[in-house]
């Protein structure tokens, strides 16, 4: 039903008895190609159809102008998945549509889901035709026929929705109706106080290096969480449970860490899932990556004098290490 709204709602921008004219060099989307960090396909076969895509950009700002024609990037970047949707299914024929994650700063601005059937990008490919076309480098995660995690880099030449000249006006008319559906998965909570003065009381006298931990974490009812914290000359770690008392796996949440003279690098015994730079708060520079075993691991990583200081979270998102890593720095040296 939701397609078929939005159909038509385009279609009342479009003058009656519409008919795709051929496309010139002027009427196709004249736009270089803009950075992209990542788009993550995960191409498995999820119970409800929809395969889940990351759309992941380096841009913090996603209103400023995209360059062109009084495009903004937010209408651009939904563009591309439009383009991509429409190129995957009707190459694979495989999925009811793409539910997308879209993603700024290099992963740590949530901006929203999209689910993209192939219906309607089928639908929008045909009212406003295809131009040029662009690579887009897609990295597809899989299973093997053993059942082990996999991927492969990608490379496609897809073709870009005609949206120049006459009809930019009505692509971001189109995008305003096109708003993200709300998600529910609770990431953006992070409402919750962390016991900093108990902490660093259990830490303060036993190391050398500067303490800092969070103000807060992004869970809904901090009094479920137990901590084990140890503490050395070199570093400290505070590990976060939920349950009290539990210390086995089920229970893990994370772990709050500093140690001095550690490599600013992912493990390499670990297998390297997702690896990229990003900006925490105060401009320093950080490291995030997702290593997956039995279960996967989120990780954020920075250095300040010598110290890496690391926060994971088990089966968690970058936008949640990401808070705790800022919460951190924004409360500054303990």
């Amino acid at each position: 039903m939701r397609g078929r709204w939005l159909f038509a709602a385009i279609f009342a921008c479009v003058v009656t008895a519409f008919t795709i004219a051929p496309l010139t060099p002027n009427s196709a989307l004249a736009r270089t190609e803009l950075p992209i960090t990542e788009i993550r396909w995960f191409n498995f076969s999820p119970e409800d159809s929809w395969q889940p895509i990351q759309f992941i950009v380096p841009d913090r700002n996603t209103a400023k102008s995209a360059g062109r024609r009084k495009l903004r990037l937010y209408d651009v970047h939904i563009a591309k998945m439009f383009e991509i949707s429409h190129f995957l299914c009707d190459r694979d024929r495989a999925s009811e549509g793409y539910n997308w994650s879209y993603q700024a700063e290099n992963g740590s601005i949530e901006m929203g889901r999209f689910k993209i059937s192939c219906n309607l990008a089928r639908e929008i490919a045909a009212v406003y035709g295809l131009g040029k076309p662009e690579i887009s480098v897609i990295r597809r995660n899989f299973n093997l026929k053993n059942g082990r995690p996999s991927f492969e880099l990608e490379k496609y030449s897809i073709p870009t929705l005609n949206i120049g000249k006459n009809r930019v006006l009505q692509w971001r008319d189109f995008v305003q109706k096109f708003p993200p559906i709300p998600d529910n998965s609770g990431a953006n909570q992070a409402n919750s106080s962390f016991p900093a003065s108990s902490i660093f009381r259990q830490i303060k006298g036993k190391t050398r290096v500067p303490i800092f931990l969070p103000s807060r974490l992004p869970l809904s009812d901090i009094q479920q969480v137990d901590f084990d914290v140890q503490a050395g000359s070199h570093g400290y770690i505070v590990g976060m449970y939920l349950g009290k008392g539990c210390r086995a796996g089920a229970c893990y949440f994370g772990t709050i860490e500093a140690k001095r003279n550690e490599p600013f690098s992912p493990p390499s015994q670990l297998p390297q899932d997702t690896y990229r730079s990003i900006e925490l708060a105060g401009g320093f520079r950080g490291i995030y990556f997702n290593n997956c075993g039995a279960y996967c691991t989120a990780f954020v990583e920075w250095q300040r004098l010598g110290v890496l200081y690391r926060v994971t979270r088990k089966n968690g998102r970058q936008q949640e290490v990401v808070q705790i890593a800022n919460s951190a720095l924004q409360a500054g040296q303990r």
